[in-house]
């Protein structure tokens, strides 16, 4: 006997109600009986018409802006110090600023700086809880980032959160701030070799446009 797959097409979240209007539909919810004037569909569909329509464009436009962006930018990038360009005719100042994002592994560098990681680096313990309580220490207390997580833990704990659940909603991160121009004195004095990995940079742009007069 032969297999026969019966299509099941999904439910359609809203259904269509005609108007008087050529070709023109109310979306409603299922089983809403809508009581609305004729002259307010007009004036709804005309609004409608216009909103699309400005937003048809400004996607179009921005699809166009992307494109030109990217060739702004390639330009800029194959001309050491090129920074933009003004136009008086135009009344416009463009101009392209690169912006460096620098990642520290804050392991390498533990390892490979020694006893000078702690007067090189700043230390920021962010631990970050994915529900609406707030837990504030207000003992006076210098504590180390595994007490901290560990007291978190319990109390989440205690209100009856499971290890499982735990897991999924908490999360705990230490953000560093290194002080570069030593760091990078200190490389080139030979006093401390970093390894591959300790430091990621990745260059973003940023293009402006300004007007000359307003």
């Amino acid at each position: 006997m032969a297999k026969v797959e019966i299509e099941r097409k999904p439910k359609e979240r809203f259904e269509s109600l005609s108007t008087q209007l050529e070709g023109v539909k109310l979306r409603v919810e299922p089983g809403i009986k809508l009581d609305i004037l004729r002259k307010t569909i007009d004036a709804f569909y005309g609004v409608a018409r216009l909103f699309t329509k400005i937003k048809f464009q400004i996607d179009d436009l921005m699809d166009q802006q992307d494109s030109s962006r990217k060739e702004i930018i390639e330009v800029v990038k194959e001309h050491e110090g090129l920074r933009g360009l003004s136009s008086e005719i135009d009344n416009f100042v463009l101009t392209v600023i690169p912006r460096e994002k620098v990642t520290w592994n804050r392991k390498l560098l533990q390892k490979s700086m020694g006893a000078a990681y702690s007067a090189l680096v700043r230390e920021d313990l962010v631990v970050t809880v994915s529900i609406p309580v707030v837990f504030v220490t207000q003992k006076k207390k210098i504590i180390s980032e595994e007490i901290v997580e560990k007291t978190i833990r319990r109390a989440l704990v205690n209100l009856g959160i499971s290890q499982e659940d735990l897991a999924r909603i908490m999360h705990q991160e230490v953000n560093i701030t290194v002080d570069e121009e030593k760091l990078t004195e200190m490389v080139n004095q030979g006093q401390v070799k970093l390894p591959a990995g300790a430091k990621t940079s990745e260059i973003s742009w940023a293009v402006r446009v300004d007007r000359l007069e307003k």
